[in-house]
Formats: C-alpha cells, sequence, structure tokens
C-alpha cells in the first residue's frame, strides 16, 4: 500500500556521543539543540503516520491545511538520515587514530540498536503471531509474513525487498524498518572509509556520493523502480553524505567558516524550493514514497538534505541562548529525542492496531459527533500510548542493555575526553 511508503528512523536508532577534536573548538561543548532535532524529526514522522493511517480525509478548510502540513511530515526521516551523518561521521573521524577503534564503534552501536530491533521483530513475528493465534485473532495487524520478508528483516535488507517487490510484501506496522537498515549498512561500510580517508579526501567522497545518489534515483524511477529509488542505500547517501560533510567541516575553522556561511545562503532557499515541489506535485500526498513524480522522487530528497543540513550547521554554530537554539533546546523537543528510537519502532504499530479496532478518525466522528475532537482524539491516544511503551523500554530494557558501554572493551580513550554525549 503506497501510503506507508515513508517511514516514521532513524525514530532511527538515537544517535551515539561524538567525540570532538583534541584542539576544543566552541563545538567541542554539549550541543543539546541536536537532542531537540532529534525530537523534532521522530515527531514529524509520528504525526505523518498518525494523519496518513488513522486521519487521512476530510474536504473542509482547516482539514485540508492539516492534511498539508501532516503529509510534510515525511521529511522528518531525512532529518534523522542527516543527523546520523553528522555524529557517526564525527565519531569515527575523532577516533580513528586510538586503539581498538572498530572494536569500541561496533560494539556500541551493536548494544544499542539491536536488543531494540529484535525484540520488535521476535515480538512480531513469533509472540504476536502466537498469542494473537489463540484469541482467534491472528489477522488483527496482518502479522502473518512469508518468509522472505522475514529473511530480509532479520537480516538487516528489507529497504532492498521493498525496492524490488514494492511495499506490500512487508505488513504495515513493520514497512518504516526499510530506514533502520539504510542506518545498519551506512554503519558497516563508514567507519572503513573514514579510517583510511584523510579529512579533505572523505569531504570528496560525500560530495561523488550526492551526484551519484541523485543520479540513481533518476535511473530507478525512469526504469520504473519508483520504492527502489526510495528505499536503496545508494539512492539515499546524499543525505547522510550531507550530514557528514557538515561534521568533517565543522573540524577544521577555515572550512567551519565557508560552512556556517553557505549554511545560511541555503537553508531558506533550499526550504522554499522544498514546500514549491509539494504544491506543484498535489498528487504526491505522501510524499516521494507515495505515488511519486519525478521531482519528488529526486531533486525533492536532495533539496531536505541541503536544508537539514544546513540547520544542524547553523545549530552547532549558535549561541545557546540564539532564540532558535532555546527552542530546539527545550525539555518538550529534548523528552522526544531522547527516546526517539523506540517511538519510531512502535508508533506505527500502535497507529495500525487503532486504526484496524477503529480508533480512526472517521469512525471517532460518529461516536463525537466532532471531526476536531476525532483527530485530537487519534493524536493524541495514539501519542500517548507509544510514549508509555518508548518509556517502558527505556527503563525496563533498553537501559539495561546500555551498561554493557562500561565494560573496559567498549570504552573510549581517555584522550577524547571532550565530546559532545548524545547516547543516554
Amino acid at each position: 500500500m503506497g501510503n506507508f511508503a515513508v517511514p516514521t528512523l532513524s525514530g532511527l536508532p538515537e544517535a551515539p556521543a561524538i567525540a570532538m577534536p583534541k584542539k576544543r573548538t566552541p563545538s567541542a561543548d554539549r550541543v543539546p539543540a541536536l537532542d531537540g532535532i532529534r525530537g523534532v524529526a521522530v515527531l514529524l514522522v509520528m504525526t505523518f503516520h498518525f494523519w496518513i493511517v488513522g486521519i487521512e480525509g476530510g474536504t473542509l478548510l482547516w482539514e485540508r491545511v492539516y492534511g498539508d502540513v501532516a503529509g510534510m511530515g515525511w521529511i522528518g526521516v531525512d532529518l534523522f538520515f542527516v543527523l546520523s551523518g553528522f555524529l557517526i561521521t564525527g565519531i569515527l573521524y575523532d577516533s580513528k587514530d586510538t586503539a581498538h577503534y572498530f572494536r569500541v564503534f561496533y560494539g556500541r552501536r551493536t548494544v544499542r540498536i539491536f536488543p531494540l530491533y529484535y525484540g520488535a521483530l521476535a515480538f512480531f513475528f513469533l509472540i504476536g503471531p502466537f498469542v494473537l493465534s489463540h484469541i482467534h485473532a491472528h489477522t488483527l495487524v496482518g502479522m502473518t509474513s512469508p518468509a522472505a520478508t522475514k529473511l530480509f528483516s532479520w537480516t538487516y535488507l528489507l529497504n532492498w525487498y521493498l525496492g524490488i517487490k514494492g511495499w506490500e510484501v512487508v505488513p504495515h506496522p513493520l514497512q518504516h524498518f526499510w530506514t533502520l537498515a539504510v542506518e545498519e549498512q551506512f554503519y558497516l561500510i563508514w567507519p572503513f572509509l573514514v579510517l583510511k580517508l584523510t579529512r579533505r579526501r572523505l569531504m570528496g567522497v560525500c560530495a561523488g556520493l550526492m551526484v551519484l545518489a541523485l543520479t540513481l534515483r533518476a535511473i530507478m524511477y525512469w526504469l520504473h523502480f519508483p520504492v527502489a529509488s526510495y528505499t536503496w542505500t545508494v539512492c539515499r547517501m546524499d543525505s547522510l553524505a550531507i550530514g557528514a560533510v557538515v561534521a568533517l567541516a565543522a573540524r577544521d575553522p577555515n572550512d567551519r567558516k565557508k560552512l556556517l556561511k553557505w549554511a545560511r545562503r541555503l537553508a531558506l532557499p533550499a526550504l522554499g524550493a522544498i514546500i514549491l515541489g509539494r504544491v506543484l506535485n498535489p498528487t504526491c500526498t505522501g510524499g516521494p514514497g507515495d505515488v511519486p513524480t519525478f521531482f519528488m522522487s529526486t531533486f525533492e530528497l536532495t533539496l531536505a538534505g541541503i536544508f537539514f543540513g544546513a540547520w544542524i550547521a547553523i545549530a552547532v554554530s549558535s549561541h545557546q541562548k540564539s532564540p532558535g537554539n532555546r527552542i530546539l533546546s527545550s525539555r518538550f523537543l529534548r523528552f522526544f529525542g531522547k527516546y526517539s528510537y523506540c517511538l519510531y519502532v512502535c508508533h506505527l504499530p500502535v497507529i495500525v492496531i487503532f486504526a484496524k479496532a477503529g480508533l480512526n478518525a472517521d469512525h471517532l466522528a460518529t461516536l463525537l459527533h466532532s471531526r476536531v475532537l476525532s483527530v485530537l482524539t487519534v493524536d493524541g491516544v495514539a501519542g500517548a500510548v507509544s510514549i508509555t511503551i518508548a518509556l517502558a523500554s527505556w527503563h525496563l530494557y533498553e537501559k539495561q542493555w546500555l551498561k554493557l558501554k562500561h565494560l573496559k572493551g567498549l570504552q573510549r580513550r581517555d584522550q577524547i575526553s571532550a565530546r559532545l554525549q548524545f547516547d543516554n
């Protein structure tokens, strides 16, 4: 079903701590705004999926306006990609001269990502169907999947499978997992490039990846593989590469000045072009992955990466007391940023279950006699349940696994003591 083309990521996995250069720079201090940016990303994708699954529809002016705004929530995925490229590249670059480079990185990533990811798959493929079969409700959320879907999910290859077969081959509650596959594939390859290349050459590679990703998306679209152009890792490397360029440029005083100059020049034009692209492509209501047009499948994604890259560059360079950073550093946004990984994983299954059980705007409107109240109820209840699951998961499950980061073999070296803490 095309409406599920755009996932909710990378709540992608929460970004790890980023080690800063040995020479302290303004960016060596904690930047709480980045936690808030992660919160913005997960709120965007949650709003998008709550709308597209449980609310979509309505002819009144406020409903159309709400749909236009919520329908842009797919862009939160690209924000997650850019932020991931920024944080991961920073960690790897600043630790490339330390011992146990690969062991520490992969070990810490494993204890952060795998427990929740595989726990969710175990529930969906094993525990859920077992329980539902005993209450004769196994079709409630479509938890029946072919063996191929399970295989590609367990191996972090779901994005490639979707690109070939289309969205319908994967149960709706799991379709957003393709972004987690993209992230994991990035983690597997990127550390080797960062270790072997100089900062300048790595920035050149990033520039090449931006051009390559855009070109491959155009080719996939012309070959009638629109889903592949959206989900294949090679087609989405531009957002990750943009984040990486921001991280690398921030580690050189001259490049940092140029970065900030261009970020301020490009941010608003890129945002304007994104909005204009959406206005000029009215049939693409669900974003590039839903009834895609050529512009939405190609340039819209590049523009999203440029805008978010510029936004992050400005955020990490701005004074913490600036109005923008005050908003991004608010407790509200940082709360969602802290729990974004589980929120990302669980919120789509939650709204799918609720919609199938009758908790959708159309059904509630007849009971509450108000379309406004029905929309608020869907967003409020689905959001509250998702937050409750995320809190329980963090305190009872994820936090216990994260204690493994304190093992001696997973500790970072003392010489990288000045760092931004984004791990929880």
